[in-house]
């Protein structure tokens, strides 16, 4: 009889969803949508991976390019030697009988800017490409600068007492025969001169087309 009350007692808790008493030691039952199955291991900690420095390659730095060639520097003399190169251009000899070329300036004297030099070769390359004997499609235009008849006539007329001056009275006669001398037939130190003396420290660039120079 008591075995059969027993009997009756589980069946009847089994027919009520009853789960058996857990034993001493078994884990707890789980939450509500826990999973049953045991939690896996977390995995061991991976020590973390070190780059390789990177590779440093040098660039060699590039030269720099050429530049184009500066212009010819300015002579120094004393004045004494220049006065003396001056006499002998003005008779047309030496370097002043060259007319063809931009080179330095063969006058030095009052109004020779250093300066302004560069300025004066450049025009010349622009003008005539340094020819002295240059003359104009329709004639107005002669010489390195291509100076005009009036310009050119006026300048030996401002050249003339510092001529004199400096260079005594046979070079001052040269400059009173150029006022009926075409310029194209003056020498390199004549034309020079006058570029210099037009020129003035820039007052007379106007005459010029002096854009890029």
């Amino acid at each position: 009889m008591r075995t059969t009350t027993l009997a009756c007692a589980i069946a009847a808790l089994i027919a009520l969803g009853a789960s058996p008493a857990y034993a001493a030691g078994d884990p707890a039952p789980p939450v509500h949508g826990q999973s049953t199955a045991p939690a896996a291991a977390a995995p061991a900690p991976v020590a973390p991976s070190v780059a390789p420095a990177p590779v440093v390659t040098a660039t060699p730095t590039p030269a720099p390019a050429a530049s184009s060639a500066a212009p010819e520097p300015v002579a120094v003399i004393d004045e004494a030697t220049q006065r003396a190169l001056e006499v002998t251009y003005a008779k047309g000899e030496s370097k002043a009988a060259d007319l063809h070329g931009v080179m330095e300036s063969l006058y030095r004297g009052k109004w020779f800017n250093a300066k302004d030099e560069d300025t004066r070769r450049c025009i010349a390359r622009k003008e005539t490409g340094g020819n002295y004997e240059s003359v104009s499609a329709g004639g107005l235009y002669r010489g390195a600068y291509q100076m005009s008849k009036a310009l050119a006539v006026g300048a030996a007329w401002m050249m003339l007492d510092e001529v004199r001056k400096e260079l005594g009275a046979e070079a001052a006669a040269t400059v009173a025969d150029l006022r009926s001398t075409p310029v194209q037939r003056w020498n390199r130190y004549w034309q020079d001169r006058a570029f210099w003396t037009i020129w003035r420290n820039g007052a007379g660039s106007s005459h010029w087309r002096v854009g890029g120079c």
